[in-house]
């Protein structure tokens, strides 16, 4: 993949001291000391980057993992997650990549919020370790003596960009529940419609910038609308389809659309033994992804009684030992899976539907860096078309994205590079402890 050579972006001199500054974190020594809070200096110097100016409208949210002592911490940390998971979601402002960059900066800051924290000291952390705005934070303690899902509920919510007192957008204090999804049904609800100035139950407001890109940057698969095929088979999509790999013509093929002769579609036809077994699949060529950057997929697409899903498929290229049995193959590496998004589409038969759906590749240990669109139907007999396949990236991906320290989960705190560690650790045992050679 060949990325162009952008030329470095010029700190004003207003910020010679930042320039200083940064000068003496590019000692080797520096960057290994401060790998923890990477992710969070990417995100400071997005105020001093000229091509950032566009996001700068959007406010920075830091949800921290709430203050949990009967468990130590382990519930706090799953409210954490699912208030990331539920801004995530929502979108409209500018979040961590995952918690566990959050994590990463508390433990080499040694932070820790609880609900009595004093405003000016979050306030300092906010500014000072986060470069952020808004934070959220709270605790969540069983009650004493019980045993069932009665638990202490405290939530804080406040935008520190105001001044000159910080504005309290949602607080609760000690609020008593029956059940856990209390939690994230009633109470994180509430805190977001607070958020997000909304009505109660309303949805979130659209993104202006994933809208305006959605509207103005390019098909990452520009053979989408099936309208130019070679030798009957579609530009951008392969020669080939369903699980035995067949020539298009017989599962699957290209032809106009019944009633409408101009326009061209991709046509699957089987039998109701494929359907209910193996189905049928057909797969885009693959198309360039940034790993953390959020995409939309659209396509049109009508059924007369099988079940239609789209899979959209992310990759990384990984080296291998393996040769290939193909005579043009002969890179070291190879593609392998990393990221899935599956989308259900749901519509009435025998009529066109539109199915549009966001996602964001990501891995926690290996970078997607390439994608490819699936289109998947299955159940019984059936004729099913597709149209108009679309994917556009709408929001790139957040500055600390590049800098992330690759784990094997989000769950476990220990990192790649420190199991490599442990694993070389007996080895150079071992040979210490060998006899020398004669």
């Amino acid at each position: 993949m060949h990325v162009e050579q952008q030329p470095a972006p010029r700190i004003p001199a207003a910020s010679a001291g930042i320039r200083d500054e940064l000068r003496s974190l590019a000692a080797p020594a520096s960057i290994k000391r401060l790998r923890p809070v990477l992710p969070v200096i990417a995100i400071c110097l997005l105020a001093f980057l000229p091509h950032a100016r566009a996001e700068d409208a959007q406010q920075v949210v830091i949800p921290f993992d709430f203050q949990s002592k009967f468990d130590n911490g382990r519930y706090g940390a799953m409210v954490g997650d699912m208030v990331w998971k539920m801004l995530q979601r929502e979108k409209g402002f500018i979040i961590p990549d995952s918690m566990q960059d959050v994590r990463d900066v508390c433990q080499a800051k040694d932070l820790h919020l609880a609900p009595d924290t004093p405003l000016d000291q979050v306030k300092r952390i906010m500014r000072d370790d986060f470069d952020a705005s808004i934070g959220i934070w709270g605790s969540l303690e069983r009650v004493p003596g019980t045993t069932g899902d009665a638990y202490d509920l405290s939530i804080r919510c406040v935008d520190f960009s105001v001044e000159p007192q910080p504005k309290v957008i949602y607080e609760i204090t000690n609020v008593r529940t029956k059940t856990v999804s209390e939690i994230p049904h009633l109470y994180v609800k509430q805190m977001l419609d607070k958020l997000y100035q909304r009505t109660p139950g309303a949805p979130a407001p659209a993104d202006p910038t994933a809208e305006d890109n959605w509207a103005k940057n390019p098909n990452l698969i520009p053979g989408g609308d099936f309208e130019t095929a070679t030798a009957g088979v579609p530009k951008d999509w392969e020669a080939r389809a369903g699980q035995l790999r067949e020539p298009l013509g017989d599962l699957v093929r290209w032809l106009p659309e019944a009633g409408n002769s101009p326009n061209h579609v991709i046509r699957f036809s089987f039998p109701k033994n494929v359907g209910d077994n193996e189905g049928v699949m057909y797969y885009s060529k693959p198309f360039p992804v940034e790993a953390g950057a959020t995409y939309r997929f659209q396509c049109r697409w009508r059924t007369n009684g099988p079940a239609v899903k789209v899979f959209i498929k992310c990759y990384d290229e990984t080296g291998t030992k393996y040769a290939s049995d193909s005579p043009t193959e002969t890179s070291p590496y190879e593609r392998r899976e990393v990221y899935r998004s599956q989308q259900n589409l749901k519509g009435p038969q025998k009529t066109w539907n539109t199915h549009t759906e966001d996602f964001t590749p990501r891995h926690t240990r290996y970078t997607p860096r390439w994608g490819r669109v699936m289109l998947y139907a299955y159940l019984g007999a059936g004729d099913v078309e597709f149209d108009d396949i679309i994917v556009k990236q709408i929001l790139p991906a957040s500055p600390g994205q590049h800098n992330k320290t690759p784990r094997h989960s989000m769950e476990s705190r220990v990192t790649v590079e420190q199991m490599e560690q442990n694993e070389r650790r007996p080895r150079q045992t071992q040979d210490s402890q060998a006899p020398p050679r004669q």
